[in-house]
């Protein structure tokens, strides 16, 4: 009498019911680690756009270089802004946009708000500035971000 190898159809059946539940865990956790890593590029984004509009922001004149700073939104275009307390006017409600006023393919979904307020920083050597605050949100953000810099007068 021959010997035959190989698996019953009772083996076959087990194996399939484990490797299906095997797969079935795995999925799981691939597909929470997919909706993780998505809210992870929303915030890395989110803190990017805060960076360069706090950048664009502190890195413009302490005062008016016109003369004319009346601590409102006296330039007309945002390509104009010559002073710090001129980015006190954005707020930009339908997305991210360009230091020209352009808007940022791709980053519609942000919404930025940049105020600027005048402080004393130090203690005894009281020193005249700046602080500006940009905050931004996204509807898939559990929480804003904010980022706060300050402009001296030196």
């Amino acid at each position: 009498m021959r010997q035959h190898n190989g698996f019953t159809l009772i083996e076959m059946i087990v194996i399939t019911v484990v490797v299906s539940i095997v797969a079935v865990g795995l999925m799981g956790v691939y597909i929470r680690s997919q909706t993780s890593s998505a809210e992870s590029v929303i915030q890395i984004q989110a803190i990017a756009i805060a960076q360069g509009y706090l950048e664009e922001a502190v890195l413009q004149a302490y005062a008016d270089p016109d003369g004319g700073e009346t601590g409102s939104c006296e330039e007309a275009a945002r390509q104009n802004y010559d002073d710090v307390q001129d980015y006190n006017c954005i707020n930009d409600t339908a997305g991210a946009r360009d230091q020209f006023g352009g808007a940022l393919p791709g980053l519609n979904e942000y919404n930025i708000n940049v105020s600027v307020t005048g402080v004393v920083l130090g203690s005894g050597n009281n020193v005249a500035a700046q602080q500006v605050t940009v905050t931004v949100t996204h509807d898939q953000l559990p929480q804003s971000i904010l980022l706060m810099g300050y402009r001296a007068n030196y």
